[in-house]
């Protein structure tokens, strides 16, 4: 009986062992423990991580580098209310990571609070914030994604944003994709960021500034949100290059819109088909030059603003090329605006009478803000058209250009004459083998 016994169970034994063999337990098949691998790891080490599936929430609390395996595929799901991840050294680098953290809840995805920490090339989806960063310093996200992704239908002003930077100082954010979140990138009292060549659609304000100094806003694209630049409170901010179009889903959507803000540079931007392309209001000191303003209800808008530059700056099919409002003393020249019909009579290319922005609509608005409902209303155009008071304290531009910036006016003057000639001969000859071919058929 004995040795029968043993018999059986030797077989059970040997069955069991057949069967974890057939179907072997495989890293992506269950959720590994991220956080029990950074506890073991030493200062400075790099954390290489097999492809797989990772639990989070995970609190990196000392120097580490964390990448996948080459060619690897690395997902940390977090279903708490904590962050997915939190950093609190110094000198942290995590890159090539997916993370789903798609709770909606308060607590950001990420929460940077080490300096110089670097993100790259991480696929955030996210029910809060993407990655927010809180009193630290010279840090990089570059070439990652974040998209807000919740389970059913969420108001905009509940989400969270994709990048939000609070007392964080010297960062830089470059490359990045951001897409349907509240703010795409959102900078408080955070000074000499750098926002480059990043991609951000769907959201309230693509870039966001608020007491910030020297904040650098370049090659970047902002598409379908409300607002695609919004620089509030600031001082000394570059925005150069970049293009912001179709920001016109809501009565406040602006192109680039300076708010309080002073010596600050807005050069060579596109501004296409945005409900108002150049905004600003309550700022002085500021240059504007160089823009190209196409296609918006209105180009631009200037209200209790003073000591401005405003100059080489295209105004092309807008419905409104401008509207100003208090703010006579600017330096606004030699800028293009398509709805004006100027007079050159020395043949400069500069037009001998002044470009003056009627200040009709702008304040009726302001006391009656329902009107603005009549904006370009055959009978709003015609009472403008008689408002002739005060011009001399109107906005003007001095000396407006007959033609857009870097055209050659004379050379364009010339070919337009001989196209107009040729196509006055061409209609002559026709009519007259017209009139020819009616005289033979009445003979």
């Amino acid at each position: 009986m004995t040795v029968r016994r043993s018999m059986m169970t030797l077989s059970l034994l040997w069955f069991f062992l057949a069967l974890l063999h057939s179907n072997p337990v495989r890293a992506e098949d269950k959720w590994l423990n991220l956080q029990a691998l950074l506890d073991q790891a030493k200062p400075g080490d790099t954390l290489i991580l097999k492809s797989g599936h990772y639990q989070g929430p995970i609190t990196i609390n000392k120097q580490l580098t964390i990448r996948p395996e080459e060619g690897g595929t690395i997902e940390l799901r977090n279903m708490s209310d904590l962050p997915a991840i939190t950093i609190e050294a110094d000198n942290t680098t995590i890159a090539g990571l997916r993370i789903t953290d798609v709770m909606v809840k308060e607590t950001p995805t990420v929460l940077v609070k080490g300096h110089r920490a670097v993100m790259d090339r991480l696929l955030i989806q996210t029910g809060g914030d993407g990655i927010s960063v809180r009193d630290a310093n010279e840090g990089t996200l570059t070439n990652n994604t974040i998209d807000w992704i919740a389970d059913g239908v969420v108001q905009m002003s509940y989400k969270g944003n994709g990048v939000d930077i609070f007392n964080g100082h010297r960062w830089k954010i470059t490359d990045n994709t951001i897409r349907d979140v509240h703010d795409g990138i959102y900078m408080e009292s955070s000074d000499d960021i750098l926002v480059s060549g990043n991609v951000i659609e769907r959201s309230r304000y693509g870039v966001h500034c608020m007491y910030t100094n020297r904040t650098i806003i370049e090659r970047n694209i902002g598409n379908l949100n409300v607002t695609g630049a919004m620089v509030m409170t600031a001082r000394q901010v570059s925005v150069v290059g970049n293009v912001f179009t179709k920001q016109s889903q809501n009565v406040n959507s602006q192109g680039i819109l300076l708010y309080d803000t002073h010596e600050t540079t807005v050069t060579n931007n596109t501004v296409d088909g945005n409900r108002v392309g150049l905004y600003v209001e309550l700022s002085t000191g500021n240059f504007l030059k160089n823009n190209r303003v196409s296609y918006n209800f209105v180009g631009m808008q200037l209200l209790e603003s003073s000591a401005n530059a405003i100059k080489g700056n295209q105004f092309i099919g807008n419905v409104s090329d401008a509207q100003a409002r208090g703010s006579e003393e600017n330096w606004i020249t030699e800028n293009y605006w398509d709805n004006f019909r100027g007079i050159d009579a020395d043949g400069d290319g500069i037009s001998d009478i002044t470009y003056g922005m009627n200040p009709f609509f702008q304040g009726l608005t302001k006391k009656r803000p329902a009107f603005q409902l009549f904006f370009q209303s055959p009978g709003m155009v015609f009472l403008e058209g008689l408002y002739q008071t005060d011009r001399d304290r109107w906005t003007t531009d001095k000396a407006p250009l007959m033609v857009p910036p870097g055209n050659d006016y004379r050379d364009g003057d010339q070919g337009g004459l001989i196209k107009t000639g040729l196509m006055g001969f061409i209609l002559l000859g026709c009519t007259a083998i017209l009139i020819l071919s009616m005289r033979r058929r009445n003979t």
